[in-house]
C-alpha cells in the first residue's frame, strides 16, 4: 500500500472487505431473477434509512420540481432498489460476459462510431452518467463488441474494496486509470486507440479542474477533463452507457450535436453534454444515481433566490475550493 494506514482503521477496511467478498461470491451462485428480487428488499430497507431517504428525495425535488410528493416518493422508492441492484449486478454479471448476449440489446450506432473513428484515426472519450449500469456497457463494449477501453474512476478509500472492484474492471481488458493524476493515463490510452470512459457528473473543484455547469437547473461543479482532452486531442464526443428495461439490458449513445471543434469554449461543450445527460435521466429517472451530493457546492457569485433552491447538504464554496494552499476555515 502506498501509505500507512492505522490499526483500526485497517481493521476495519478488512472487515468491509470480506463481508464484500462474501456477498460477491453469494450473489454470483444466485440466478439472475433472485438478484433483482434481493435488490428490491434491500432497496426497500435502505428507503426507510433516514439519511438515504432524505438524500434521494431532495435530489429529485430540485430535479423535477414539476412532480408532486407522491411522485417523487414513488421514484424514490424505485430508486433506491436500482441503486442497491447497480452493485449486486455488478458482482453477478463480473467476468461473465456470456450471460449478457441473451438479454442485451446493443446499439448498433456505437460500432459504427467506432469504426469511423478508427479509418479517420480520430480518439473517442466516451462520457458516463451515473445512470442504469454504466459497468455493464464497459463489460459489452470490451468484451461482446471487442472495443479496447480505459476508464478513468476515483480511487476508493478502502484499498482492498478497490482491488476487488478493479479486479472485476480488468478481467475484461480494461485499463483502469485513478482519477487523481489521470492526465498522463488519458493522454496515454489515447494514444493507445483506447476508447477513453469518464463519468460526467462527478464533483470536482476548481482546484482540481472543475467548473461549474448548470445541471437540472442548478450550477454544479463538473471536470473539465472532457472538453479539454478533447479539444486537444480533436477526439470524438459522445455520452454513452446503460440501461435497465423490461427485457433486460440496452446500450445507448449520442454524440454532441456538432463537432468538439465547432464549440468555442470548454463550457460550452460541457453544457452540451450535461443537455444530452439530462435527456436520458428524464427517460429512467428511477435508475439515475440520487444518492449523492451532486449539487455539494454553491457558486459565490449566485443569487439569494436560486441558492434558496439548493437541497440541504449544500455549502457555499470557500478559498479552498479553488486553491488547496488558501488556509481552511477555522469552524469548520
Amino acid at each position: 500500500m502506498s501509505k500507512r494506514i492505522n490499526p483500526l482503521k485497517r481493521s476495519r477496511y478488512f472487515l468491509e472487505y470480506f463481508f464484500s467478498f462474501c456477498a460477491y461470491h453469494f450473489v454470483r451462485a444466485l440466478p439472475l431473477r433472485l438478484v433483482f428480487i434481493l435488490a428490491d428488499i434491500a432497496g426497500f430497507f435502505l428507503y426507510l434509512f433516514p439519511p438515504a431517504k432524505r438524500l434521494i428525495t431532495a435530489n429529485l425535488k430540485v430535479a423535477f420540481p414539476e412532480k408532486d410528493i407522491r411522485e417523487i416518493r414513488r421514484i424514490a422508492r424505485r430508486n433506491a432498489a436500482s441503486t442497491v441492484l447497480f452493485v449486486l449486478e455488478f458482482f453477478w454479471f463480473a467476468g461473465r460476459h456470456e450471460r449478457l448476449v441473451k438479454i442485451l440489446e446493443m446499439d448498433p450506432e456505437i460500432q459504427r462510431i467506432v469504426t469511423r473513428c478508427d479509418e479517420s484515426g480520430r480518439g473517442i472519450i466516451w462520457v458516463t452518467p451515473h445512470l442504469g449500469n454504466w459497468e455493464l456497457a464497459r463489460i459489452a463494449q470490451t468484451t461482446l463488441q471487442r472495443i479496447k477501453m480505459a476508464v478513468v474512476v476515483r480511487a476508493m478509500n478502502n484499498p482492498y474494496l478497490d482491488r476487488l472492484i478493479n479486479g472485476g474492471r480488468t478481467v475484461t481488458g480494461t485499463r483502469v486509470i485513478e482519477a487523481r493524476g489521470a492526465v498522463k493515463g488519458m493522454i496515454q490510452a489515447l494514444k493507445d486507440g483506447m476508447i477513453v470512459a469518464t463519468l460526467i457528473d462527478q464533483n470536482t473543484r476548481a482546484r482540481d479542474g472543475g467548473v461549474f455547469i448548470d445541471f437540472f437547473g442548478l450550477p454544479a461543479s463538473t471536470s473539465r477533463a472532457p472538453a479539454m482532452f478533447g479539444k486537444k486531442f480533436n477526439a470524438f464526443l459522445a455520452v454513452g452507457g446503460a440501461v435497465r428495461t423490461a427485457s433486460g439490458y440496452k446500450t445507448f449513445v449520442k454524440p454532441l450535436p456538432k463537432d468538439i471543434m465547432e464549440y468555442d469554449s470548454d463550457e460550452a461543450i460541457l453544457r452540451g453534454l450535461m443537455a444530452l445527460t439530462e435527456d436520458y435521466i428524464r427517460q429512467y429517472p428511477e435508475q439515475y444515481l440520487w444518492m449523492y451530493e451532486r449539487w455539494r457546492y454553491i457558486p459565490e457569485d449566485i443569487g439569494e433566490d436560486k441558492k434558496a433552491l439548493f437541497p440541504y447538504y449544500a455549502v457555499q464554496v470557500t478559498p479552498r475550493f479553488y486553491s488547496d494552499r488558501a488556509p481552511k476555515d477555522p469552524s469548520k
